[in-house]
């Protein structure tokens, strides 16, 4: 990689990582003050990026990744942020804070064609609607929304995984999708 490469690559990442913390902490009302110090907030963000980027990332780069292996690795996302507990209301990053960041770095890396299809996409309340449209046009009831801010663990996620592969094998328009390619058809037609 030449350094105009490296230096490419590298602005690109920290636009990836600017959406992907804006995306994730949007209505979150994850820190324990609004006058925490910068730098804390800094170094959480900076951590986390490191973690994801050398300890979960290798996984989707050339295999697909399970339900389960991508929900543990939420998990994982989340686990790592008590080492920041100090910031945080509930002393980390929940379950539904963790799956909007892990999922929408990956959504960013495989539009620029960097990872495989995504097991999974972003669940928020804009896709839980989308969703349940969908599904009501074909005569099924859709889950109750939930904020995913407030998911402290995976059992409403995994409902809305659910439904979306639901709508996949019902809906002629979205035969042969994968979840993250419905997430996007879906977001398209808004």
């Amino acid at each position: 990689m030449t350094v105009v490469e490296k230096s490419q690559y590298d602005f690109i990442q920290n636009e990836i990582w600017i959406l992907t913390f804006g995306g994730a902490f949007q209505r979150a009302n994850i820190y324990i003050a609004k006058d925490l110090a910068e730098q804390k907030k800094s170094d959480f963000k900076k951590g986390i990026r490191a973690f994801i980027e050398s300890t979960i990332l290798d996984n989707y780069k050339t295999t697909l990744v399970s339900d389960e292996n991508h929900i543990q690795n939420i998990k994982k996302v989340s686990d790592y942020s008590a080492n920041f507990s100090e910031l945080f209301n509930n002393e980390k990053i929940n379950f539904g804070i963790a799956q909007k960041m892990l999922n929408l770095y990956l959504k960013y890396r495989w539009s620029l064609g960097h990872i495989q299809s995504p097991p999974h996409f972003p669940v928020d309340r804009i896709i839980q609607e989308l969703l349940n449209k969908e599904l009501k046009a074909i005569g099924i009831k859709g889950e109750e929304l939930k904020a995913w801010t407030q998911f402290t663990d995976e059992h409403h996620y995994i409902k809305v995984i659910k439904n979306a592969r639901e709508l996949i094998l019902k809906k002629e328009s979205f035969a042969n999708h994968s979840l993250a390619e419905l997430e996007l058809s879906l977001f398209q037609r808004r």
